[in-house]
């Protein structure tokens, strides 16, 4: 991992690889080991930005004042992309993590030159009905507190109302010390999940999909068909009719996490994506 210092606070990211430049997204409560099955195959081809956003299971904790709205974390997106001297990228987000990149790629379409998006908050699910009652209760002095000591129970982590709806493959274990080690060790990272969780709301979902109706470049979606409860099917197809240039495909076996539970078709789907679009064969073979 490394470490940049921005303007709007201090970010850990992997720069691995060379090529077409690939900006990874995740969710809440997540980081860039979300996408650990991906980044050694696709590193071979292509250069993978993988950044730590502040989502609650980031290890470098934002200073107190920084904004972690919506706009908030665009305006650090642009500072990444700025500190690594990129004009453009290709962003593919997941989770929680899909809703930013597309309110990124809705105010920032100049930076975005493709979209990959998998299982992901969009329209007016911002975030899912399943965690509405975190954003009821998050404020409560001392919740976080007690959501950091209740995900020191591996079992617990698996549960519907935590992380058990993600993925049908990840162990509490793997939660714990892949994920959610931070949120319980750091009340300023728990403090960052609080601001971040006390921003969302479809109004920005539905925005951005109004102003990505205009988006031209090249779209690709997967979504996971086990994904019942967070992101259903027919949610996946109602963002796909949001652009002008997509490409929709189901993935059997995965649950919100595709990246996680069918990571070889996930890769497969986006390198088949870049090719069509980006004419990285004829690059790579000259």
């Amino acid at each position: 991992m490394k470490t940049v210092r921005l303007d709007t606070g201090t970010m850990r990211y992997q720069d691995q690889g060379e090529g077409v430049t690939l900006l990874f997204m995740h969710g809440a409560l997540s980081n860039h080991q979300t996408w650990r099955k991906l980044i050694g195959p696709l590193s071979r081809s292509y250069r993978c930005i993988v950044p730590d956003l502040p989502l609650g299971a980031h290890s470098k904790a934002m200073p107190e004042d920084a904004d972690l709205s919506p706009a908030g974390i665009s305006k650090h997106l642009v500072a990444l992309l700025e500190a690594l001297a990129l004009e453009q990228v290709v962003i593919v987000a997941n989770d929680t993590g899909g809703a930013y990149a597309q309110i990124f790629a809705a105010s920032h379409p100049d930076k975005v030159a493709g979209l990959v998006l998998s299982n992901c908050d969009c329209l007016d699910v911002f975030p899912p009905k399943t965690f509405s009652m975190l954003q009821k209760m998050i404020n409560f002095p001392g919740y976080t507190f007690v959501m950091a000591q209740l995900f020191k129970i591996e079992s617990f982590l698996t549960t519907p109302n935590v992380m058990g709806l993600l993925s049908n493959t990840l162990t509490g274990e793997q939660i714990r010390h892949l994920y959610v080690a931070p949120f319980i060790n750091s009340a300023k990272v728990r403090r960052d999940f609080q601001k971040v969780v006390n921003t969302w709301s479809e109004k920005h979902t539905l925005a951005a999909a109004d102003a990505l109706k205009s988006y031209v470049n090249p779209v690709l979606i997967m979504w996971g068909d086990e994904d019942k409860k967070l992101f259903p099917m027919t949610l996946g197809k109602r963002l796909a009719e949001v652009f002008q240039q997509v490409e929709f495909y189901p993935v059997n076996g995965a649950m919100t996490y595709v990246q996680e539970d069918q990571a070889d078709e996930f890769i497969r789907l986006l390198e088949g994506y870049l090719v069509r679009h980006f004419n990285l064969a004829e690059k790579q073979a000259s």
